[in-house]
């Protein structure tokens, strides 16, 4: 029973990273209604950014905030010179746009820092600490409360604020929204400048453990594309608890299904994607659209 907690437990962690993802994937679906999949590739060069920061001296406390920053600009810059030119062609060319952003940034992170696996360390320490039967590090529980922090802030943003309010809207009716005077381009850049930001702290909470390369998030994609598959792309806190849900069976079913580990582990996202789009393709969370003839 302990050793079932344990892993319960460690996969809620790494829960967490996949939901940070899942969050970031919703909320540039939602605006534009296609799928970034270079998403993972954005968090990945924030954690060669961060991992860079490091090493030239700066404290993390001073990281992370300046991270989170660099990381918006770049999000909203690529909303505005790379996606919006082809934002009327149909979400094909969207798609398409998203997949030569994935590996155009793969080539820039392996051609400026190469293609070796890196030991980056975690910005909270070696410590264990023990509470009861269960073990935890010092990276698994700064790195879970960093990504706690940035999705509740994103969600008090959307909930409580003029700016999420905008957000909001331009996502639910974008031709209403520009009718009430909102600008629907500006709220695009924005939105995909949190999704890079988010992205970012998840990337950032993922180096240390997995360690830095230019293949970091690769399988976190896949994870998080069945996380929000799994709580639904209309909605931010299905994508969240998605996250949890396939971090806990992913580490579950490693340890305790015969077969699965190591790559085989990517299974469960595909299994779970599969059986969702069978039952309920809108998730858990999701809302069914309907199109009047």
């Amino acid at each position: 029973m302990t050793e079932l907690l344990q892993q319960t437990v460690s996969g809620l962690t790494t829960g967490l990273v996949y939901a940070a993802l899942a969050l970031a994937i919703a909320l540039v679906f939602q605006g534009t209604g296609t799928l970034n999949f270079a998403q993972g590739e954005f968090a990945t060069l924030a954690a060669f950014v961060s991992f860079a920061l490091s090493t030239a001296g700066l404290s993390w406390w001073l990281i992370v905030p300046l991270l989170v920053v660099l990381a918006f600009l770049f999000g909203a810059g690529v909303e505005r010179l790379l996606v919006r030119p082809v934002e009327g062609s149909g979400p094909l060319a969207l798609l398409t746009v998203t997949a030569a952003l994935l590996l155009g940034t793969n080539a820039v992170v392996a051609l400026i820092w190469g293609t070796d696996v890196r030991s980056m360390p975690s910005p909270f320490g070696e410590s264990v600490y023990h509470v009861g039967p269960l073990t935890f590090t010092a990276q698994a529980l700064g790195g879970g409360a960093l990504v706690l922090v940035a999705m509740l802030l994103c969600g008090l943003i959307f909930r409580f604020t003029p700016l999420g309010l905008r957000l909001r809207a331009v996502a639910d009716n974008p031709d209403s929204a520009r009718l009430l005077g909102i600008s629907t381009g500006v709220m695009l850049a924005v939105g995909w400048g949190i999704a890079a930001a988010v992205g970012a702290v998840a990337g950032l909470v993922a180096a240390p453990t997995l360690g830095l390369s230019p293949e970091l998030m690769t399988n976190a994609l896949l994870l998080a594309l069945a996380a929000v598959t799994l709580g639904g792309f209309s909605s931010r806190l299905g994508a969240v608890v998605g996250g949890l849900l396939i971090g806990v069976l992913s580490n579950l079913a490693s340890r305790y299904v015969p077969g699965i580990g190591g790559d085989l582990q990517l299974v469960v996202p595909f299994a779970v994607i599969f059986l969702v789009l069978l039952v309920r393709p809108q998730g858990l969370f999701g809302r069914a659209s309907t199109v009047r003839a």
